[in-house]
């Protein structure tokens, strides 16, 4: 009776070690397997491993794509032009083509759109619309603009024209054609500066910027007519150059002058201009 228990232990401690051996055969076999297929891992399946274990979902790597692109399509900042363009000339002789038509001028400036353009290099310090009041002086308008467009691509000037025809053969009122172009202009675009000009006066030197200042002025001082010199002490007449707020403060120009002259003197005085304010052609 003593015999067969210690032989039933003995029996059990054999098989409870063989199961335990055998159970580390089996991890250790499934531990190589595993490696072994980490070694030989395909690319494809490889790639798939990592993409699953990515965190970033569709939705961010989506955001991430689109904000890539906005910082690729955002423009370069354009600098300020120069307050003196570096293109200007000086004084220039003016010649007066006899056969110049508005095809030619086309051709010319063909970077001139509907009367606009502005520098691509730099932004314009001012923003300026030059009015120019008109009837059947048609050689006269493109005398003035053959020399009026270059002339102010060199200033580096962001520019509008704009031609005010009056019809019919009532006498010329010079004072409302400026008054409905200053409106219809502020139509289109938020000028800040407006030139009133004839449609007789070209300009000779660019050095005369056609901007505004903090007082409204007189860019002409004489013609070659007059030997360059003003027709009279207080002359505020041809082309002036006022800010927005400068002409709505002088409520513009009174549209009671029918035929020549006045209207400039009227506009001086009741702004209360000093005769002095004058800006050299």
């Amino acid at each position: 009776m003593g015999f067969w228990p210690a032989s039933f232990h003995f029996s059990y401690k054999l098989k409870l070690l063989m199961l335990i051996t055998l159970c580390i055969l089996l991890i250790g076999w499934a531990t190589s397997t595993y490696r072994l297929d980490i070694l030989h891992e395909t690319p494809a399946e490889k790639g798939m491993v990592e993409s699953f274990r990515k965190p970033t979902t569709i939705k961010e790597e989506q955001k991430e794509n689109s904000k890539a692109i906005l910082i690729e399509k955002l423009p370069t900042a354009i600098p300020p032009c120069p307050s003196l363009s570096p293109y200007l000339r000086g004084p220039s002789k003016l010649t007066f083509r006899a056969s110049l038509t508005l095809e030619e001028l086309q051709k010319e400036n063909p970077s001139v759109a509907k009367g606009r353009h502005r520098p691509k290099d730099c932004t314009a310090q001012q923003r300026v619309a030059i009015l120019i009041p008109h009837r059947n002086r048609e050689k006269h308008l493109l005398y003035l603009l053959e020399n009026l467009h270059p002339f102010l691509q060199r200033q580096q000037l962001d520019y509008g024209l704009y031609v005010i025809h009056q019809a019919g053969n009532a006498k010329f009122n010079r004072a409302k054609l400026l008054n409905v172009g200053y409106l219809e202009a502020l139509k289109e675009e938020n000028w800040g500066c407006f030139i009133f000009h004839d449609v007789d006066l070209v300009p000779e030197n660019d050095f005369n910027i056609y901007v505004c200042g903090s007082q409204p002025k007189h860019l002409v001082v004489g013609r070659n007519s007059t030997g360059y010199r003003l027709r009279y002490q207080g002359y505020f007449g041809g082309v002036t150059a006022l800010t927005r707020e400068q002409f709505l403060k002088v409520n513009g120009f009174s549209n009671n002058y029918w035929g020549w002259g006045g209207e400039d003197d009227d506009l001086r005085i009741r702004g209360r201009l000093p005769p002095c304010i004058l800006s050299l052609l």
